[in-house]
C-alpha cells in the first residue's frame, strides 16, 4: 500500500541515527506497572542515555531506572534499521537473563506488523530474523558469549557481580564491530574491577564515557512507591515530614531536587536496610555509592559539611584575569591544571606539599599551598608533565606564594625534582630530614622521606587538623580523594579501588611543612 509523502518523510526522520528516542516513542510499546501495554515514551534519564551513547559506555545508576529496557528498544532498532546485525544483552544470573528476553519478546512483538520482520526462530533466548538480524540474550561466564559473531551493539548488565569481569569483556569487545556500541551497566558493588572502569572512565584514562543517574531523578518510574510510603509513613508518624525536621543530609538531598515524598520513602528504606546499604543501591552521588564507614579514614560527615559550605558560600577559584601578576608560566597552566582561591600576601609564610609521579598518564603530581592560617590557597595537578617540566612549575608557585617552604615525597619522580628545584633552579626553602650514612654519620637530606611510619604520621595529622576544624579546604578535588582515602585490614592507607589519593598526600605534605614551623629564607 502506498503511504504519503508526508509519511515517507516522516519515516525517513525516524530511520536517522540521532532520532533513536523518536523511533522508540513511535514504535515500541511495553508493560507499565499498572500491566497496561502503552507506548514507550522515555524518561529524561532514559533520553539523557539513549542520546548519549558513543562507542564504549559505563554506567553506574541508582536501582531500577530501566536502562536494560531502554538497551532492548535499542537493540530492536539497530536489528531493524541495519539488517545483518547482531546485538548482545548479557546478564549476570540466569533469573536476570529469562528477565532480559521476555521483554525482549515483548517489545518485539509490540512492533506494528509491516516494520517487524519475520522471524526464523524464537528459542533459547534468541531471536533470528530473515533480514538476516539476530538479538542473543544470554549469562556471564558462558563461553560461548559473542563466539564466532561482530557484535553491534552489546549490553552487559551488573557487571559489578561478574565473576571474572576481565576476561570476559576482553573477550567481548575483540568482537565488537568497527561502528559498534558496548554498554556497560551495573549499580554499585564494593570496590571491583567495574568500580576502577567508571572511575577511569569518569577521570579520562580510558575510553568509555562515563553516565551516573541517582534515585532522586528517576521519580517517574515510582509514583505509586513513593504515594504508597507517603501514607505508611503518616499513619506510623500521625503526621507527615516537615522541611523543619530535615537532616543535613536531607536538605542537601533536597538541592539536588528530592522532594518530601521521596524522603519519607527514603526514611522508610534506610529504616529497613541501613543508611550504607541505601546509599550503595540508591546512590545520589557516584562517591556515595562506594563510601564505606567503617574504612574510611577521614570523616564522611565532615566532609560533606565542609562541601555544603563550599556550595552554600559559592567557593570557586579565583577567574583568570583577576589575577595581575601571576607568572607566564602559571598562566598557561590556569584553570585547567592550577587554580587559586587566594593570592598571595606580601610578608605571609605559605606551606606548599608536593605529591609527584613520572608524568606517564598514569598517577598525577600535585602542588597543596595553604598559608598560615591553614587555608588551601591554590592547587595545582597533572598527570602528564615530566618531573624536570613540574621542577619549573613548582619553582615558580613557591616564588609567587613568598618563597614558600617546599615539602617534596622523595618517591617516585621526587628525586629528579628535589635535584632541580635545588641545584638548577637555586630554591632554598626545601623541608629536610635527618638520615645516617654507611659510617653512622648523620647528614640532612631535602625532601620528606614517606614510608609506613611517616606516612601514618603525617596521615593522622591531616585527620586531626581537618576533624577539629584548624584547616580550610576549597577544593571539592581534595575532598572526593578523601571520601575514598581508606585503611584495609594491615593497616595500610591509601586510596580504594583505582581512585587516586595524589591531592591528599600532598596536603599532608603541606600539614607536615606547616606543624613544624621550619622556614629558610633566601
Amino acid at each position: 500500500m502506498a503511504i504519503s509523502k508526508e509519511n515517507a518523510q516522516k519515516l525517513k526522520y525516524l530511520f536517522e541515527d540521532g532520532h533513536e528516542v523518536d523511533w522508540i516513542g513511535a514504535f515500541v510499546k511495553i508493560v507499565n506497572k499498572d500491566t497496561k501495554t502503552v507506548p514507550f515514551i522515555l524518561t529524561e534519564e532514559q533520553k539523557q542515555f539513549v542520546e548519549g551513547l558513543e562507542k564504549f559506555n559505563i554506567v553506574l545508576k541508582s536501582r531500577q531506572l530501566g536502562l536494560s529496557v531502554c538497551t532492548v528498544a535499542l537493540a530492536i532498532r539497530q536489528c531493524i534499521v541495519y539488517p545483518n546485525s547482531c546485538c548482545l544483552l548479557v546478564s549476570h544470573d540466569q533469573k536476570s537473563c529469562n528477565a532480559i528476553f521476555d521483554k525482549l519478546k515483548q517489545q518485539f512483538n509490540s512492533l506494528p506488523s509491516w516494520l517487524k520482520p519475520k522471524e526464523i526462530a524464537n528459542n533459547r533466548q534468541e531471536i533470528k530474523m530473515a533480514n538476516g538480524s539476530k538479538i542473543t540474550c544470554c549469562c556471564a561466564g558462558n563461553k560461548d558469549v559473542g563466539r564466532g559473531d561482530t557484535l553491534h551493539l552489546v549490553h552487559l548488565s551488573e557487571f559489578a557481580f561478574w565473576k571474572m569481569p576481565e576476561k570476559q569483556l576482553n573477550s567481548i569487545t575483540q568482537a565488537l564491530a568497527p561502528d559498534g556500541k558496548l554498554i556497560i551497566e551495573s549499580t554499585a558493588n564494593g570496590l571491583n574491577y567495574f568500580h576502577d572502569l567508571y572511575f577511569q572512565a569518569k577521570n579520562n584514562e580510558n575510553s568509555y564515557k562515563s553516565f551516573f543517574f541517582n534515585w532522586i531523578n528517576g521519580s517517574t518510574l515510582f509514583k505509586k512507591d513513593y504515594d504508597n510510603s507517603v501514607e505508611i509513613y503518616k499513619s506510623k508518624n500521625n503526621k507527615l515530614l516537615d522541611v523543619a525536621e530535615l537532616s543535613d543530609e536531607e536538605k542537601e538531598l533536597v538541592k539536588l531536587g528530592a522532594s518530601l515524598e521521596q524522603l519519607m520513602w527514603r526514611r522508610l528504606k534506610v529504616a529497613s536496610s541501613g543508611l550504607d546499604a541505601f546509599h550503595q543501591e540508591y546512590p545520589s552521588t557516584d562517591i556515595e555509592a562506594y563510601i564505606s564507614s567503617g574504612a574510611n579514614v577521614f570523616s564522611n560527615k565532615k566532609i560533606d559539611e565542609v562541601e555544603r559550605a563550599i556550595k552554600t558560600n559559592k567557593i570557586k577559584y579565583i577567574p583568570k584575569e583577576n589575577i595581575s601578576d601571576l607568572p607566564r608560566l602559571l598562566q598557561l597552566h590556569y584553570g585547567r591544571s592550577f587554580f587559586i582561591w587566594k593570592i598571595p600576601k606580601a610578608g605571609e609564610r605559605y606551606f606548599i606539599g608536593v605529591d609527584s609521579s613520572e608524568g606517564v598518564g598514569q598517577d598525577y603530581t600535585v602542588v597543596e599551598v595553604f598559608n598560615k592560617d591553614g587555608e588551601q590557597v591554590a592547587e595545582f595537578y597533572n598527570n602528564k608533565l615530566k618531573p624536570y617540566e613540574m621542577a619549573d612549575i613548582i619553582d615558580s608557585v613557591g616564588h609567587y606564594y613568598s618563597k614558600g617552604i617546599i615539602t617534596v615525597e622523595t618517591a617516585s619522580g621526587g628525586h629528579s625534582i628535589i635535584e632541580r628545584l635545588r641545584y638548577n633552579l637555586k630554591y632554598m626553602n626545601m623541608t629536610k630530614y635527618k638520615s645516617y650514612d654507611e659510617f653512622n654519620k648523620m647528614q640532612w637530606r631535602i625532601g620528606f622521606d614517606t614510608n609506613v611510619k611517616t606516612k601514618n604520621l603525617i596521615i593522622n595529622d591531616f585527620i586531626e587538623f581537618f576533624e577539629k576544624g584548624l584547616i580550610k579546604i576549597n577544593s571539592t578535588r581534595l575532598l572526593n580523594e578523601m571520601k575514598v582515602f581508606s585503611i584495609d585490614d594491615n593497616g595500610k592507607m591509601g586510596a580504594s579501588g583505582s581512585n587516586h589519593d595524589d591531592s591528599v598526600m600532598s596536603t599532608a605534605l603541606a600539614l607536615a611543612g606547616l606543624k613544624n614551623g621550619f622556614y629558610y629564607p633566601f
